[in-house]
């Protein structure tokens, strides 16, 4: 069971988790929210789940969680007039919220762009971001965040063994998920302020290069279902992603583009 009063207890926070909506199961935290959101609610309401059922990634992958190990929660957030052409930059400031949360705990990570938290090569975290748009301006979104933390190598399918880890798997001990998502939400709040100062100029790329790892690496992806290879640089101030193919840089926002590997 996860407790509230500890979440809140950890939060200094003004509006993120004013509100927090606690459900035992779920089908998805992000289904849950945008139901609520339709029913009427305030921005920074969060919505979280000691089990879910049927979670969702990027690309309509589906996202297993262990009840009561795993964190599976949904923030609701309504922006003050930010343009379309920013929704990807939400991804990516709740994946360094998420590493910024976590090294306050003493655990260090990285990213993979977009969406995917990384620890010791390994994936222990995923975010899903999605949005609702009136006319040219994102009017809510929905940020969904899944971070394997007490679950142990059996808790995992023989298929995601290799390639998922857990904090316990990777730090030998139980960690306490209340202070987890405190942690992570503490982080979020500073970097949205950041974010809704200036929306149109707001650069994220410092940020972002202090947990990733495959700039400059040559990388593998799809797109139109044919698989490309180049070189990544850098993101964009619209989360886009910028790898130079064929000596040109290409931009590529994170729908348009997936299975990103790492190749050296």
């Amino acid at each position: 069971m996860i407790f509230t009063n500890l979440i809140e207890a950890n939060l200094k926070t003004n509006t993120i988790g004013k509100y927090i909506e606690y459900y035992t199961q779920l089908v998805s935290t992000n289904k849950e929210a945008w139901e609520i959101i339709n029913e009427g609610t305030e921005s920074g309401t969060l919505i979280i789940t000691d089990n879910q059922i049927s979670g969702k990634g990027r690309n309509s992958n589906e996202w297993k969680s262990k009840s009561g190990k795993s964190l599976t929660f949904s923030l609701i957030y309504k922006p003050e007039t930010i343009p379309i052409e920013k929704i990807g930059i939400f991804s990516i400031l709740t994946g360094i919220s998420v590493l910024d949360g976590l090294k306050e705990l003493n655990i260090n990570g990285s990213l993979k762009w977009p969406n995917d938290i990384i620890l010791n090569n390994k994936k222990v975290g995923g975010i899903l971001c999605e949005a609702k748009i009136q006319k040219t301006n994102i009017e809510w979104v929905v940020i969904g965040i899944g971070i394997n933390v007490n679950e142990s190598k059996d808790d995992f399918d023989s298929g995601l063994v290799k390639k998922a880890t857990s904090l316990f798997m990777e730090l030998g001990q139980n960690i306490q998920r209340e202070r987890v998502i405190a942690s992570v939400l503490n982080n979020m709040e500073l970097l949205l302020k950041r974010f809704e100062n200036d929306p149109i100029n707001f650069d994220i790329s410092n940020d972002w290069n202090k947990y990733c790892t495959h700039n400059n690496k040559k990388v593998s992806f799809q797109k139109n279902n044919v698989i490309h290879s180049g070189i990544f640089k850098n993101i964009t101030n619209d989360g886009s992603c910028i790898i130079e193919v064929n000596g040109k840089n290409m931009h590529y926002s994170g729908d348009s583009i997936y299975d990103l590997q790492i190749l050296i």
